[in-house]
């Protein structure tokens, strides 16, 4: 008797796939137009975007980690906001949102963890690093460990949540802009099986729970990033 072993890839695994060349064919664009450029002259064309995103990224990093920790953090964190766009408006383009997978969103906030944890070991020691889950007295143990996880979850399903839903509501949007166009030309051969209302209404609902809010998530996600490690740096002189 044989068994047959049979792997069954999510479909947002090309998602993952296609926005990581996405984001390097942007990089490599961007590094040629970089290394083109005359350093003399004004910066414009795709120079000037890139000028300008690394300088919001760093402006979002300063302002929570301070300029010193923001040299370290704000590649990291430029990249994560490019990958975490990109994703979340790629339902647009008929694709699986990445991040409309649970195991993409805990990957990320995975990743912040860590790096939060890392933070709290070089800025206070094993010591500290153990010593904080009994401040300011023993009994507070159990939160003290439930508030250090709290980040991975909340951060993890606040952005899985809200990437998924938008996409359910528009497919039952489009399910019931479908239904209602067959009733209504349903008896019209050929034209009766499109659904011309869905195309009419759909670009404004997509505007929202793609564009925006796929912006404002993705701005959360990192802002907490920023936040959450910029907490156990030390203050700067």
């Amino acid at each position: 008797m044989t068994v047959g072993l049979q792997i069954q890839l999510q479909v947002e695994v090309f998602s993952i796939l296609i926005v990581t060349a996405i984001i390097l064919m942007l990089i490599y664009i961007v590094n040629r137009a970089v290394v083109r450029a005359d350093p003399l002259q004004k910066p414009t064309g795709i120079v000037l975007l890139g000028v300008l995103y690394v300088q919001m990224m760093t402006s979002v990093t300063q302002g929570n980690m301070g300029v010193k920790a923001a040299q370290a953090y704000t590649p990291y964190i430029g990249s994560l906001a490019l990958y975490l766009f990109i994703s979340n408006i790629s339902g647009l383009f008929g694709l699986a949102p990445p991040t409309a997978n649970y195991s993409v969103t805990l990957t990320l906030a995975l990743i912040t963890f860590i790096m939060i944890q890392r933070t709290v070991y070089i800025t206070g020691g094993l010591k500290q690093f153990f010593h904080r889950f009994i401040e300011p007295y023993p009994p507070f143990i159990v939160m003290n460990i439930f508030g250090t996880f709290a980040p991975l979850i909340s951060m993890s399903l606040r952005l899985f949540g809200n990437i998924t839903s938008g996409g359910i509501i528009m497919a039952l949007l489009y399910t019931f802009t479908g239904y209602v166009s067959h009733i209504l030309i349903g008896f019209i051969p050929v034209l009766g099986q499109f659904d011309f209302i869905g195309p009419i209404i759909a670009p404004a609902l997509h505007a929202y729970f793609d564009v925006f809010v796929g912006f404002i998530q993705m701005f959360v996600f990192i802002s907490l990033t920023t936040v959450f490690i910029g907490n156990e740096l030390p203050v700067e002189e």
